[in-house]
């Protein structure tokens, strides 16, 4: 039988200047490293196919061990051994069983599913898309879209964006109208101070707060609005009305109420009550002015409806529907004859004459002297 010889030579007669370029498949034998290149017809010197630094081909370093299915062998430095969990990189894309990419490397991602009890990174880097079934612990920096199921502790730094329910579902925020519906229990916050700051359109401290600790005369569970600014002028409520919608408001009409505030009391077991309201009317309204009333109404529980006792005009006028009684004394108007003629006076009025120095009354359609 005869022997195969292919070419050979030394490995530096292959590649130096002008070298070898071998043959499209042609294989050539280096006798001084013994090594084998294989030509592609245009790199000099061929192209290796042996791998003698590692002396693989030679299985005297591989350690003598039975492996068992699906092992790989692991080169350490020394020797090849068999492994089941290698410490090694692996450059390229990962696949499932069935062929599904599960790590993309071109693009540097994980697209397959992550299946886990816990997944402990120091940093989560980019877009999840997906559902997160379990604990979150840690920071979450970026937005969040989506349904959120279980508690959060810690801090929301952040807009939220939807609708807030209570445990028993009914809702607390309506995200879609942009109403607070729940109640406001700020007392059961365990670092409640009492103070519910409502804001204002300035810097200054406006607040609406259930005061515990009021001295004098005034009880500890007293309702208080403090206002604080440097002026003259405090507005603790405000009251505003129009008809019409919102989006298209129109102008009051006489008779309608601007705003008030209301007390009552229990009278019977019936469910009586008494009690009394402060109330501002319109009185009449333009284009050039405004006039409305004050009305103090007090109501009795057997009557069932309030009845008008005193009302502030808005002319200053003040009408009484009952007596006036007065634990001081009671000082009449003084104005000269000239401005009580200016009057339209009608019977049971008094004035002091400042002309004549004069109490005077007007009695059948006249002045007279009362004295």
């Amino acid at each position: 039988m005869g022997t195969l010889r292919i070419k050979r030579g030394t490995k530096t007669a292959l590649q130096s200047s002008p070298g070898y370029v071998p043959a499209e498949g042609e294989l050539v034998y280096t006798t001084d490293s013994k090594e084998v290149f294989v030509g592609d017809g245009a790199t000099t010197g061929g192209t290796p196919v042996s791998v003698s630094t590692q002396n693989l081909e030679d299985l005297g370093n591989v350690q003598a061990l039975a492996a068992n299915n699906d092992q790989i062998l692991v080169y350490n430095g020394t020797q090849w051994s068999a492994t089941d969990n290698p410490a090694i990189d692996i450059r390229g894309n990962i696949y499932g069983d069935d062929s599904t990419l599960l790590v993309d490397a071109i693009n540097g991602r994980i697209v397959g599913p992550v299946v886990t009890s816990s997944v402990t990174a120091t940093n989560v880097v980019g877009n999840l898309t997906g559902d997160v079934v379990g604990s979150v612990t840690g920071s979450v920096v970026g937005n969040t879209t989506g349904t959120h199921y279980g508690n959060v502790v810690g801090s929301i730094d952040g807009d939220v964006t939807g609708s807030v329910f209570s445990d028993d579902s009914s809702p607390l925020v309506d995200g879609i109208k942009g109403e607070l519906l729940g109640k406001i229990n700020a007392m059961q916050a365990s670092t409640f101070d009492g103070t519910i700051d409502i804001g204002t359109k300035s810097a200054n401290p406006n607040v609406f707060y259930y005061n515990t600790t009021v001295p004098g005369a005034f009880p500890i569970s007293t309702i208080q609005i403090r206002n604080v600014q440097d002026s003259a002028i405090s507005h603790e409520f405000g009251f505003y009305k129009a008809r019409g919608t919102i989006a298209n408001r129109t102008t009051a009409q006489a008779g309608d109420s601007i705003g008030g505030f209301a007390w009552s009391a229990r009278d019977d077991a019936a469910g009586n009550l008494i009690g009394a309201n402060i109330t501002s009317v319109v009185n009449s309204i333009s284009s050039a002015s405004v006039s409305a009333d004050i009305i103090i109404r007090t109501r009795n529980g057997t009557i069932g409806t309030y009845g008008e006792a005193l009302r502030i005009k808005g002319n200053n006028d003040l009408v009484s529907a009952g007596n006036i009684t007065s634990g001081g004394f009671v000082q009449f108007g003084a104005m000269t004859t000239t401005e009580r003629n200016a009057l339209t006076a009608v019977n049971g009025m008094v004035i002091y004459n400042s002309s004549d120095n004069k109490f005077q009354g007007y009695e059948n359609s006249a002045w007279v002297n009362l004295v």
